[in-house]
């Protein structure tokens, strides 16, 4: 579908107010429209951009990943989305300069009135099927506001983008930490020497204070971009706090404030994030009890509680040592839950999306050796794409990839090394 937008700021910045004087350049007002149709992989489409100002100015035009998607490599994957240099009508004179984050920045130097642009968008045939935004900005000569204008479209292809998760370490002193689980500049292909999945040096600093908890556990996956199902952390005291995802991209800024869930937490010696269990769409939480009972407590999707009342699961959960769940190991549209015994096997529970009873019987994944891992965790989708694999950690530090495989009679395949060092952290997630 084609995309269009306008926007109109006048020299206060504010959409829609009375224009000023024209012979005021700081009050100079400028009219942006775009039309941006999706552009299939292999061919090529015309997008258009209409610019009406009163007076002549600088105009600029770039693309980036749009929402919902991981940030691409400027040298490998954005090139790929061949843009070629606009054109227009008398008057106009167009270039390419750098953009300050490394990719190509159109500009064109327009008169005063209406200017019409064009520019082909040719994406190769091999490239994934990115959403693309398109960002377009005039400045009127000696103006101090631009007017600006946003658009979305689509790469048509067979081929999805790989996303990429956060995997979170708390160190000793309790600061929060996340790492990539895509490598910079290697597309997610298992079969790459160059591919690996948590850069051990290169993380981002989430703040201090996370010392405070006993517990903390992700929802559900967190993407780059800072959507999921956000963090639930308790603390000695049995009080619960729910961190919601920010959904801010380009930003470190991952949770919005924290929400009071409750008190009495502390009758759970296991708190974990789930995943959507139920199928409604949002991520849910189970506990177990100290007497190996345990509870789903179902997501609602509300900030300010985030939690319905809880049910009971079952019991015997004591046999277990570690609990894992949030991805959808077996591509039946429901997260699974992995849970090791002390005899160091992994069980599978697949999740069956009924809230009344949201795992099915448990089959066996691994018959031993899962005790030499310190962590477990769920990052998000592995390869191959849409199908949920486990990270996991051992005593040196070498940290593992065992990528989801959709079958539930083998969810996980066969260990990779994913970094042969990681981070001395105290809880992962």
């Amino acid at each position: 579908m084609a995309a269009a937008v306008a926007m109109l700021v006048t020299g206060a910045g504010v959409a829609g107010a009375a224009p000023a004087s024209p012979a005021s350049p700081a009050g100079a007002q400028a009219t942006l429209s775009l039309v941006t149709p999706d552009a299939p992989v292999g061919g090529s489409v015309t997008h258009t951009v209409t610019v009406s100002a009163a007076e002549k100015g600088r105009f600029e035009l770039h693309m980036e990943p749009a929402q919902g998607f991981r940030w691409w490599n400027t040298g490998t994957e954005a090139p790929q989305l061949r843009r070629a240099t606009p054109t227009g009508g008398p008057g106009v004179s167009c270039r390419e300069e750098p953009h300050e984050n490394g990719e190509g920045l159109a500009v064109c130097d327009l008169p005063a009135g209406q200017s019409t642009l064009t520019y082909t968008v040719s994406p190769e045939p091999r490239m994934e099927a990115w959403g693309i935004e398109v960002h377009a900005r005039f400045q009127p000569g000696g103006a101090a506001v631009a007017a600006s204008a946003r658009s979305e479209f689509r790469v048509l292809g067979g081929d999805p983008v790989e996303r990429s998760y956060r995997v979170f370490g708390r160190d000793k002193s309790g600061r929060l930490y996340s790492h990539e689980t895509l490598a910079d500049g290697a597309r997610m292909d298992i079969h790459s020497p160059s591919f690996h999945l948590v850069d051990p040096w290169l993380r981002q600093d989430h703040g201090s204070g996370w010392g405070a908890f006993d517990a903390i556990t992700k929802l559900s996956p967190i993407a780059t971009d800072n959507r999921g199902g956000g963090v639930v952390a308790r603390e000695p005291n049995g009080t619960l706090w729910y961190y919601p995802a920010s959904g801010e991209k380009w930003t470190n800024r991952v949770f919005k404030p924290r929400v009071r869930v409750g008190t009495g937490w502390s009758v759970y010696n296991s708190v974990r994030g789930a995943g959507d269990v139920t199928g409604d769409g949002h991520p849910d939480l189970i506990a177990r009890d100290t007497a190996g009972v345990l509870w789903l407590y179902r997501g609602t999707g509300v900030e300010a509680a985030p939690f319905a009342a809880r049910t009971r699961v079952g019991s015997g959960w004591q046999v277990y040592n570690a609990l894992t769940g949030g991805v959808d190991s077996t591509s039946d549209g429901h997260a699974d839950l992995f849970a090791r015994d002390t005899a160091g096997a992994l069980w599978l529970y697949q999740g069956t999306g009924d809230p009344a009873r949201p795992y099915g019987p448990r089959t066996k994944v691994g018959l031993a050796g899962w005790n030499a891992y310190t962590a477990i965790i769920a990052p998000g989708v592995g390869a191959p794409a849409g199908r949920g694999s486990l990270l996991v950690r051992d005593r040196e530090g070498r940290m593992y990839w065992y990528y989801g495989t959709g079958d539930a009679s083998g969810p996980l395949g066969n260990r990779r090394q994913a970094t042969p060092t990681s981070q001395p952290y105290d809880a992962w997630m």
